[in-house]
């Protein structure tokens, strides 16, 4: 009798779950088109709710894996808009901070030149390629200098950096 009882369970399980695998998975809506500007082309709430959408679809992954699911997914949450910096340039069109940092160290290179003048070279280069960089470092050299941390720090270095791109 014990056996009849368990064999019943075991075959109404199976039932229930075959049931449960042929029920058709529920649609998705469609990325609603989004307008966008040049300076930001996706709107933050937009972008942080795709974003959000995309980490509980891979909540099971991590590292590498994470990250390229999630480029994989918010590019298909926006196609036709570039999220992500390509071959060393930003989505606005300015290099990378590795790609300037790279073609200026080539530079200094073939310069030959070394020690202080190396350094002085290399900041200089970096600071002609991207000077949103160069105006943030400086704004983080002030703020840290006035001593502040963490929040307050972001927020006066974006403060600062905002104010003086004008």
């Amino acid at each position: 009798m014990r056996s009849f009882v368990i064999v019943s369970a075991f075959v109404l399980g199976l039932g229930g779950a075959a049931k449960a695998q042929n029920v058709a998975p529920a649609k998705v809506p469609a990325p609603t088109p989004v307008t966008t500007s040049a300076d930001e082309p996706i709107p933050r709430t937009e972008r942080a709710k795709a974003r959000q959408d995309c980490v509980s679809e891979n909540i099971a992954l991590t590292g590498d894996d994470l990250r390229a699911a999630m480029r994989i997914c918010m590019q298909g949450k926006f196609p036709g808009v570039q999220l992500y910096a390509r071959d060393g340039v930003t989505r606005d069109g300015k290099p990378t901070a590795v790609a300037a940092r790279a073609a200026c160290k080539d530079e200094v290179d073939g310069r030959k030149l070394e020690g202080a003048e190396r350094i002085a070279a290399l900041t200089a280069c970096f600071n002609g390629k991207r000077p949103d960089l160069a105006q943030r470092s400086e704004c983080r050299k002030e703020a840290r200098a006035k001593g502040l941390d963490g929040a307050d720090l972001r927020k006066a270095v974006d403060t600062c950096a905002r104010e003086a791109k004008g």
